[in-house]
């Protein structure tokens, strides 16, 4: 009896590790998931749709921010034909090495159904995460971060609030192949300033297709991008932005229409040049 027991012993406790390995890799993927952002309304597919937007949400210490609303301006680009999805993330597993292999193999998935193009949009965190998938991944074809940080703000510490522009700058310079937009905004705690123009002379540098919002009139702090203002003041010109066919390094936002001064062919196919917006403005 004792010899089968210390037979069994070793034998159970495989086991055990096992079914607790199995758990530990079941709960991580449950901590991070693509999701449907607006679930009320079927999508159109990849056949049919403009092509899928991936919003990743930003990362608070003491809440969750996968339970925070879709921003408004993505409803803009939902109503125009594109499929909206989410990467919702657990705080608890929300690292940059975990977040953005959960963020590459999404943007893979959605490559494979057929989707032609796959833009990732991302506020805070999001932005920094979706800009570091475009960093290795040549699936992304555009990305739209709105205040990107990951270093906390000037209360929490120098040295890692100046981080959100000392390693933003990096991550600009390194994207693969993808048309870029960013937002910055006054009283924005996470900004150290200056990072419009430094983004701007990045991404010249690197002859990447951009546009860059620099402290616009009217939309304050860390959480500008999150308002009905917002969508309704820039809505138009990020549809714009992602359907044009032609770009130059002075290429803005006006009076919410994507414009430059004079067209250039651009590396992506898409919609007409100038893609009007009016209602956006109004």
């Amino acid at each position: 009896m004792q010899r089968h027991c210390a037979i069994l012993h070793p034998l159970i406790v495989i086991v055990l590790v096992t079914m607790a390995e199995l758990f530990a890799a079941q709960l991580g993927y449950a901590q991070t998931w693509l999701a449907a952002a607006y679930p009320e309304l079927a999508n159109l597919g990849p056949t049919d749709a403009a092509g899928a937007v991936i919003w990743s949400h930003g990362i608070s210490p003491d809440s969750e921010d996968s339970e925070a609303p879709t921003p408004p301006f993505m409803a803009r680009l939902r109503d125009a034909g594109w499929d909206i999805f989410r990467l919702n993330r657990w705080r608890a597993n929300d690292t940059f090495a975990a977040s953005a292999q959960a963020l590459i193999q999404a943007v893979q998935r959605l490559k494979q159904k057929g989707y032609r193009r796959v833009t990732l949009a991302g506020q805070s965190f999001g932005g920094f995460l979706s800009l570091k998938v475009a960093n290795v991944s040549d699936d992304v074809d555009a990305v739209i971060a709105t205040a990107p940080a990951a270093y906390g703000t000037y209360a929490d510490q120098y040295e890692t609030w100046r981080a959100n522009a000392t390693e933003l700058y990096p991550l600009l310079a390194r994207v693969r192949r993808a048309r870029v937009m960013l937002f910055f905004f006054h009283g924005d705690e996470f900004d150290p300033g200056g990072r419009g123009e430094r983004s701007r002379d990045i991404l010249t540098e690197h002859r990447l297709d951009y546009v860059v919002i620099d402290q616009p009139r009217q939309l304050t702090t860390h959480w500008a991008a999150a308002t009905p203002l917002f969508a309704r003041l820039y809505g138009g010109c990020i549809l714009a932005f992602l359907q044009a066919s032609n770009f130059m390094p002075d290429a803005q936002c006006k009076g919410g229409t994507y414009w430059a001064a004079v067209p250039t062919p651009s590396r992506f196919a898409g919609a007409a040049f100038g893609v009007s917006s009016d209602a956006a403005a109004r």
